[in-house]
Parts: C-alpha cells; structure tokens; sequence
C-alpha cells in the first residue's frame, strides 16, 4: 500500500518513524536545502540518539497521610511513575526542519526562555556542561545531558 500510494518501499526502513518522517516530508512538498557545512552535520548527526534511557532510583519511600507508616515529623512525599512511550507524538507535532540557517551567537540570545514553542525557526544547542562535584552523586540516576560515547567492559 505504501509503496503503490506513496512511492515508499517499506522494506528499505528499519522502523515505522523513520518512513512516517519520509513520508511527512514528501507529502509536505517542502523544499529541503543541502547540507553542506561539516561542521552543521556532525552536530546534528551527534545530537541523534537512537538508545533507550531509563531514569530509576533504586529505593523509594513514600511518607504522606495516606500511608500507613506516615511520619508526621519528616517532610511529605510520594512515589510517582511516568512511562514517556508517547513523546514520539509530541516531536511529530512540531515543525519539520528543512534547513540549518546559521549558528546563533550567545551574546544575541539574551534569554533562552523567551523563545516561544511555536516559533517557526528552532534552535539545537551545543553546550559544555560542567557540573560541581558535591552534585555528582544528587545527579547519578538522571542524566543532564546526553553524550553519546562507548562504555567499555572495564
């Protein structure tokens, strides 16, 4: 069906998203420009991450009105779950990207929290990430930042 209707021959897609990507494009008769800096592709190739990541904590104890062991002297928590399966939803919500314009000085972005969600024109950042040590082991099971990189057996 998809290669008939579309033009797009499943097989050649590891996935569904990756092809949906594809098609969205197609579909959208946007006009893609070339990639043809270097230094703008290693840093969006770098910034792709295919894994999975899971944020646990390996002991939790809730302390609040509704449990039964509920200490009144130490402060109030709870225990919560989120499952994020459905992100995809929300990246395929967004703007597609059709070309990299340029890299943004720091100096003109004043504040980074001024750029509204729904702007037409995205920004990707590449930011070195320097965190004191007494945060080392509050920050263990969150990640900050991703890095891609190759942990070996040792």
């Amino acid at each position: 069906m998809c290669l008939k209707d579309d033009g797009l021959d499943p097989s050649y897609y590891v996935s569904v998203p990756g092809m949906f990507n594809d098609l969205l494009y197609k579909n959208s008769r946007a006009e893609l420009k070339l990639m043809t800096n270097i230094d703008q592709y290693l840093m969006v190739e770098n910034s792709i991450h295919r894994d999975m990541t899971i944020i646990s904590y390996y002991y939790a104890k809730a302390n609040n009105k509704k449990c039964s062991n509920y200490d009144s002297s130490k402060p109030k928590s709870w225990i919560m779950y989120e499952d994020m399966n459905t992100l995809y939803l929300d990246t395929m919500s967004q703007y597609m990207s059709i070309e990299i314009l340029d890299k943004v000085d720091l100096e003109k972005i004043l504040d980074i929290q001024s750029i509204v969600p729904d702007t037409e024109i995205g920004y990707m950042s590449e930011v070195d990430i320097k965190v004191p040590i007494h945060f080392h082991d509050f920050f263990a099971n969150y990640l900050l930042a991703l890095e891609k990189q190759i942990v070996s057996e040792n």
